[in-house]
């Protein structure tokens, strides 16, 4: 268990990329296959066209959620690592050295998310994630914010705790 929270930054930052490039790439599956398919069953029968309707805006609004679910675990568990740093001087300022260099190179890291939500071939998937979309569009700041918190927890056990060996 990493009890100094700085790796954990640089996870989060990892696991939300990659879920953000996921839930593109499966709901463009989806909706490649089940969008004529509904149309083909529809012309069939009118009720099997709905189900498969409702499966597909099933499954867009799942994976809307667990992208929202798991960008706030991963904020929640870096508040709980926070919150138990066992505080050191030199741990603060490799805290804030991690935080600096995660912040600057964040932004680099999304230029594929952001290229991959731009792209034509995929707004209809991006229009279908409406929270995705927010975090993404936000993403540089919500960073920016989880960081100050963070190091405003850290700080505070610091002074609260003071130097214990």
């Amino acid at each position: 268990m990493n009890r100094k929270a700085q790796t954990d930054i640089m996870t989060f930052v990892g696991i939300a990329i990659s879920f953000f490039i996921l839930a593109i790439f499966i709901l463009y599956m989806t909706n490649q296959i089940l969008t004529p398919f509904q149309a083909q069953i529809n012309n069939i029968s009118t009720d099997a066209g709905s189900n498969v309707e409702y499966v597909q805006d099933t499954m867009i609004t799942f994976w809307d959620y667990v992208i929202a679910m798991a960008f706030l675990v991963n904020v929640l568990m870096l508040f709980i690592f926070a919150f138990l740093v066992d505080t050191n001087p030199i741990f603060v300022i490799f805290y804030l050295m991690v935080a600096s260099f995660t912040l600057i190179f964040a932004h680099y890291a999304m230029t594929p998310v952001t290229t991959i939500f731009g792209m034509s071939t995929f707004s209809t998937e991006v229009g279908q994630l409406p929270i995705t979309d927010f975090i993404v569009t936000w993403f540089d700041l919500i960073l920016l914010a989880i960081i100050v918190l963070t190091g405003i927890i850290t700080y505070s056990k610091f002074t609260n705790v003071g130097f214990q060996r």
